[in-house]
This record gives structure tokens, sequence and C-alpha cells, in this order.
């Protein structure tokens, strides 16, 4: 292309006004940096450790209907006593009890804790274990999702506390609140930790490419800043929509990688063209003129991929993939004017501080390692081709067996708290003791106990079940056949009433626990099973909807995986047209598509091979669950 026609190209003109005006560029950065500070502060509040559900679903469904409840809330933790060497009837088991009720009744959030020693006989019976050592009691909370999770660590500390002073009798939190929280905690703690060890290892590397601490310090310096106003964006949007507390975490490693990315491909252009004997100002503009153009098509290409994550109905999944819009257009734009404004202030200083010095290419660009390298190719395409393919197929043929779900209490260390107090509840009680499934049900009538006892029986015969608790097996066995309304009517009923029926007797619920824990696949199963066998004994007039956190996470997997197609299809297709729009070619867009398919199919199959499967899990030091998260393949696709 001609020099006359070079300059007419935008991002040519638009590299010359960052060089003209690169005090006003620097100034204008400064400025919002400065704004994006003390936002920063305020981040951690508004972000949200909720935002899971799943609106329109039967969770949700039985979400509203739990309220019509007493005594049901909307979210709940376990407390678990326990005792190797007494029973829960022994007057220091007892008395540790009512000390860790009453200190948590104290607590933030916390509206009711059972205390099974009142109940009724058959009530009370399911909070106690068969041997007789481990007791349960629910803690309702009038806490949302978010708050319960911000609170959970302050009633684990409450409950130390009331229990330190005993030897034999231990007391512990564990349910969906703990667990999530010390996940997010554990999750957090682990990201910042590998952010600590990226950047002096991006550095490094930058000085080993570079040979120049200036050189190399542009790019992490610039993702920093890039990184800061990131934040401040997100949490402008935090202060009015809900934003998953582990947006900062994404938006952090995809805006550190992309601002560092973006930067090397102008930078190494710049360099390239002072090398060439191109003044500031002109070495600005051609490096815009050809790597800007490159860098600006790459970011809207990655923006419009994330977008496909807004597809998910999912709260905190849509507000991960905004957060990583944000921080790839921060990144994007501070590549095409900050770095072009900074480059044509420091010309040849660029190379300052330099740690040695690298060989150069004698001619234009060619020569180097990576010039070799691409010829040596060129001259067997075929051979490459072939040994690509087969490197690519061999690391990708794990992902044929991958496996979704979501991770219990046991991808803990042995002695986390909410792992503890979940395996002796298992032990004891069954896993799902501490997460039941809850179906309830909604007539256009008076529920008919005659037919809450004979789904309670069919609900029973499932393999899965440990044990129903419903209006028909609370009951006393002194009740006679046919009196059961005007014993709920009564004084001594009432109470039971309470807990089971509501809306005037229109509505009832039933408690089911089972053998394995919400996350596991048996235990989704038994949802899907549950939901279908409903369907079929629920008679007429009657609406059944099963809920609980078992519920909530098949609800959060459906919701997942039918999301798969819609945004596999959108990211496609807009990728493709986009790079029609750039290329103005339809095999260069394909050539793209393919190559990121098989990119992304590697990135699955070392996931798969690694974390689903194990290897390295002691060299790496994680516990593998036995699946990937259902939320990961969306994002490593987008």
């Amino acid at each position: 292309m001609s020099e006359n026609g070079e300059r007419r190209r935008l991002f040519f003109r638009l590299g010359l006004f960052a060089h003209r005006r690169r005090w006003w560029v620097v100034t204008a950065w400064l400025l919002i940096f400065a704004a994006a500070l003390p936002l920063l502060g305020k981040l951690s509040d508004r972000l949200s450790q909720g935002g899971f559900e799943v609106p329109g679903s039967q969770s949700a469904r039985a979400l509203e209907l739990s309220r019509e409840f007493r005594g049901r809330h909307d979210i709940t933790s376990t407390l678990v006593v326990w005792s190797e060497t007494g029973t829960v009837q022994d007057p220091e088991f007892v008395a540790l009890f009512q000390d860790v009720r009453t200190a948590l009744l104290a607590g933030p959030g916390v509206a009711e804790v059972t205390d099974p020693y009142v109940l009724p006989e058959q009530e009370a019976a399911r909070y106690f274990s068969q041997d007789g050592k481990v007791l349960t009691a629910e803690v309702g909370l009038t806490d949302n999702q978010d708050q319960a999770l911000r609170h959970a660590e302050e009633l684990n500390e409450i409950v130390a506390e009331a229990s330190g002073g005993s030897t034999d009798v231990r007391a512990l939190l564990t349910g969906d609140a703990p667990f999530y929280a010390a996940f997010t905690e554990i999750t957090t703690h682990d990201l910042e930790r590998a952010e600590r060890i990226a950047f002096p290892l991006s550095l490094l590397i930058l000085v080993l490419a570079f040979g120049s601490l200036v050189a190399a310090g542009l790019p992490l310096g610039l993702a920093l800043l890039s990184l800061v106003v990131t934040f401040g964006a997100i949490s402008l949007i935090a202060a009015t929509t809900t934003v998953s507390i582990f947006t900062q975490n994404i938006a952090s490693m995809i805006g550190i990688g992309v601002g560092i990315d973006y930067s090397l491909f102008l930078l190494t252009r710049f360099r390239e063209e002072l090398r060439a004997g191109r003044q500031n100002g002109d070495a600005v503009a051609a490096a815009m003129a050809t790597s800007g153009k490159a860098v600006f098509v790459s970011a809207l290409t990655v923006v419009v991929s994330l977008s496909g994550i807004l597809l998910v109905d999912i709260a905190a999944i849509r507000s991960m993939g905004l957060g990583a819009m944000v921080a790839v257009a921060v990144a994007c734009a501070a590549a095409l004017t900050l770095l072009p404004a900074l480059l044509s202030s420091l010309g040849p200083r660029v190379d300052k501080w330099a740690i040695f010095r690298r060989k150069r290419a004698e001619a234009g660009y060619g020569g180097g390692w990576w010039h070799r390298w691409a010829t040596a190719v060129m001259r067997r395409p075929w051979t490459a081709l072939i040994l690509t393919a087969a490197i690519v197929m061999t690391l990708a043929f794990p992902a044929l067996h991958l496996r979704l779900g979501s991770s219990g209490p046991d991808i803990f260390p042995e002695d986390a708290t909410p792992r503890v107090a979940a395996e002796v509840t298992a032990e004891a009680f069954g896993e799902g003791q501490v997460s039941p499934v809850v179906v309830f049900l909604e007539s256009d009538d008076a529920v008919e106990l005659s037919a809450v006892a004979a789904m309670t029986e069919a609900i029973s015969a499932d393999p899965e079940v440990t044990r129903v608790v419903s209006l028909a097996t609370v009951l006393p066995p002194e009740v006679p056949p046919g009196q059961e309304a005007a014993f709920l009517d009564s004084p001594q009923g009432r109470p039971l009433a309470a807990m089971f029926l509501a809306d005037g007797g229109r509505m009832s619920q039933l408690t089911v626990v089972t053998k394995s824990g919400p996350q596991t696949e048996a235990n989704q199963a038994f949802v899907e099973r549950l939901r279908d066998r409903l369907e079929t004994i629920v008679p007429e007039g009657t609406e059944a909807m099963v809920g609980g956190s078992p519920a909530l996470n098949v609800d959060i997997n459906r919701e997942m995986e039918s999301s798969i197609v819609p945004v596999v299809a959108m990211v496609l297709i807009l990728s493709f047209l986009l790079l029609l729009l750039f290329f103005r070619s339809l095999l260069l867009p394909l050539k793209a598509i393919i190559m990121n398919g098989a990119s992304v199919a590697v990135a699955y199959g070392l996931l798969v091979f690694v974390f689903q499967d194990g290897h390295f899990q002691e060299l790496l030091g994680f516990n593998t669950a036995g699946h990937i998260e259902v939320f990961i393949p969306l994002f490593l696709f987008s």
C-alpha cells in the first residue's frame, strides 16, 4: 500500500492522534484511573455471593411456595452436634446444645434453631441418630442467598466459641451456606495466589522476550491500570444489579491476559518500525495501522464470543460473562489509545534499562527462530498438518468422557468444617439429611391426607430414599382413622398443621431425606425420577413442585446444558460474520473458527485428563470430584 493510502487508514490516523495529543491522552487515562480508585473500596461490599437461582424453574417456584409455611425459611443451615463417648441424652450433651442454640439465635440473620428436645416424639425422631450419638437441628435464616454466605463465617465462629469448652461433645455447622461460603473463600484465595505467582513469571517472560525492563514493564503496567478501571466499572454495575463475587476473579484473569497480549502486538511492531528507521510518530502510526487493527478485531471477536454467556438465565453466570466483556473492552481501549501515547513519549527509550542485548535480524522483518519455524512449516505443510492433527486429537481424546456436575464437601481438605460436619451427618443419617429434597403440593381445594399418604408411600419406595417426613408420618398413631382433620384443628395438632399445611390447608409439604448428597449424580437422578413420578400420582387439581438444594442443582445443570447449543450457535455465527466483515473472505473466517474449535477441544481434553480423571492431583494439590463444574465448558468455549 502507498504511503498516502496508509495514512488514510483509520488506525493509522488514530496512531497519529495519539502521538500528536499524547499528553491529552495520558491525562484522560489518569483522570479515569483516579475516578475508578474510590469505586474499588466499594467493590467487595457490592459483589454478591449468591445469584445462582434459576428463574421460572421448579426449584424457584418451590422456594416461593415454601414461604407460606410457618417455620420454613428460604435458606437453612444444619447444626450438627455429636459425641464419640456419650449420647444425646447426657446432661453435658444437652447443655452444650442449648448453649450453642442460644448463641446462634443471637447471631446475624438467624430466625430459628430447631430444638428436638421439645418436639413431639414422632417429629423429634428425625433429628436424633439411631445410635443416639448425633443430633442435627435446622438453623432457619432470614437472609437471602447472598447474605447467608456473608454471615456463614461469623456463625461458624459463634458455634466454635459456644462449644469450645467441651472435649467430649463437638458442634459444627454444615449446609449450603457454610459449604458455598467455604468454597468461595478457598477459590478466591487460590485465584489470588495464582495471580501473585503469575505476575512475576509474566515479568520474567517479558524481560526474556524484550531484554529490557522498560519494554517488559509496559504491558504489565498497562494491564494493571486496565484492571483498576475494569474493577471500577464492575463496581458501578454491581451497585444496580447482581454481580457474582467470582466476576472479579474472572475479569482479573482475562483482563491481565488480554492486556498483556494486546500490548505485545503493538510494542513488538513499534520496535520493529523504529529499527527500520521511522521516527516516533510514524512508528506509532504504522504499528497502529497493522497491529492496532489486529488488536481491535481480536478484542471485538472476544467480546462477541463472551456475549453468548448472556443467554444463560442465571444472574451470577451472566455477571461473570459481563465482567469479562468489560475487562476485554477496557484492555483494548487502553492498548489503542494510552499505549501509543506512551510509546510516542518513550521512543527509542522503550529499550532502556536493558538486561541483555538480543540478537536482531539483519534484514527487515526476516530472520529469527520464529521466522525459521514458519519457513520450515511452509516447506512441508502436509507433514505439519498431519502431525498437528495427531497431537490435537490425542490431547482432545479425554474430552469424549467429559462429565458435568456440581462439587460437594468432599472437594475440601479433610479437616475443613463443612466436610467434617457433612461426613458425620452422612454416616449417622444419610447424606441427604443436610440438604433434603422438599416436595410442595398446591391444590385447588384442601389437600387430602390420603393423597399425602399415597405420595409418601410411593416416594419411600425409591431405593435412593432414606425416609419421607410428611403430615402422614408425623401424626400420632393414636389418632383414629377419619379423625385426622379434627386432631389437626385441636390445640395438640395445630403445631403440626402449621408445619405441614398452609393457605387454609390447600398447600402441604413433604421432606425427602436421601442416601446421597445434593451434588451427587445419584441424587440428581432421583430428583429427575421424582418429578416424572409425581406427574403420574398427583391427584387432579393438585400441582407438585420439587425444591430444595438437590432440585436447584438439577435446574442449574439443566439451564447450563440447555444453553450450550444456542450459545455455541450464537458465538460461531457472530464470530464468522465479524471476521467476514474484516477479512472479506469466506475461507479465512472458516479457518479461524476451525482453529479455535481445535484449541477448545484440546483445552477440554486436558481439563478432563487432569481435573476429572485426577492425574497430577497430588503434584498440583487438589482433590478431584470426578467431574467438571457445569459452567466451565461454556466459559472455555466463549
